[in-house]
């Protein structure tokens, strides 16, 4: 047996195998730059096998295999876990002399292998994933500068293995990146605490459902919605219920508009939703439900229960109008509601 210069490998087989597990590599496709490499090395080292071997927890599985028609082997008919114990590369004049070897299945088969030679796989921080081995048919020995380039080759293995994990963080980190971007858009079009649209994302729709109905001339309405007495609720109950109401109300809002309504938190405790397709009538039976809505659901958590009530406005959404002078009129029905006693309905 004899060795060559290698970096100095450690072999914990738990912390090889985790070392191995971050390189995703394990069962992948058989790559041509693999393949080059142990191509390379049968052809140096004059074997008519060379294999790329990683060690599993119950197989040696071949990345790369020249000259042998299988991907795996069962760990204990592995020379590579010999191989990976020390330093160097690992030589094997005769398997069949050798009382460790002598009665593994690639040494009694027909047409019997006899040598080998690995190069251990030594990561960056020093754990040895596999090797880089040759095999012969015949007993033999393998030069000083064949075993200097099968430690080198070994190294452009894991060099290769390296790339693949840099561009798999990458990959990674553009997937995360891009997820980043979307949860971004999203928080740019939502209100937080209720998930509905907030108050930008809900302008931008007004005006491009205006420039619709100016071309199409279907109907649509505009609903402001105002929880009553909030004020009352936060100083009584604290900010939390108030939150928790904030939310009830988003969610049966949810349950009562259409999916094709949009509904936002205008700002505070206001609410302004848009029915497209909707004529006034239509949308004051919506209303109703909104109010039929919070007298059967409380906020939870609160003794004694606390019903909710809201005030609206209704209106007509005229696409020749001018926007602002719209929501002003709304605004005005709404607070026409809070002067009659709240809890109502007023069209304007």
């Amino acid at each position: 047996m004899a060795e060559t210069s290698s970096p100095v490998a450690l072999y914990d087989e738990a912390a090889s195998l985790q070392a191995l597990q971050r390189y995703g590599i394990l069962d992948t496709p058989m790559e041509p730059a693999y393949d080059d490499l142990a191509g390379i090395a049968a052809h140096v080292c004059e074997a008519p096998v060379a294999l790329i071997s990683l060690l599993d927890s119950h197989r040696q599985w071949f990345k790369a295999s020249v000259g042998l028609p299988l991907r795996e082997t069962p760990l204990d008919q592995s020379v590579c876990r010999y191989a990976v114990r020390q330093p160097g590369v690992f030589i094997v004049p005769d398997l069949a002399k050798d009382a460790r070897f002598a009665h593994f299945s690639i040494v009694t088969q027909e047409n019997p292998l006899r040598f080998y030679a690995g190069a251990p796989l030594v990561t960056p921080d020093g754990y040895a994933l596999g090797t880089l081995c040759v095999l012969d048919h015949r007993p033999r020995h393998l030069s000083q500068k064949a075993q200097d380039m099968l430690c080198a080759l070994a190294r452009q293995v894991i060099r290769l293995l390296e790339l693949k994990r840099a561009n798999d963080r990458q990959g990674q980190m553009l997937v995360e990146l891009e997820e980043a971007r979307r949860q971004m858009a999203v928080l740019a079009h939502t209100d937080v605490l209720t998930g509905l649209a907030n108050r930008r994302s809900f302008t931008a729709r007004l005006l491009q459902e205006q420039a619709l109905l100016r071309r199409d001339g279907e109907p649509a309405c505009l609903l402001m919605m105002d929880i009553d007495h909030f004020k009352r609720v936060n100083d009584v109950h604290g900010h939390h219920v108030g939150d928790q109401a904030l939310q009830l109300f988003a969610t049966l809002c949810r349950d009562v508009f259409r999916a094709a309504d949009m509904v936002s938190r205008w700002g505070g405790e206001e609410f302004l939703a848009l029915l497209p397709a909707t004529r006034v009538e239509q949308a004051q039976a919506v209303a109703q439900r909104v109010h039929d809505a919070l007298t059967t659901h409380p906020v939870p958590g609160v003794t004694p229960p606390l019903a909710l009530t809201v005030s609206m406005g209704l209106s007509n959404f005229d696409p020749l109008r001018p926007l602002d002078i719209t929501l002003r009129a709304l605004d005005s029905a709404l607070y026409a509601a809070k002067r009659e006693g709240r809890n109502r309905t007023v069209v304007v």
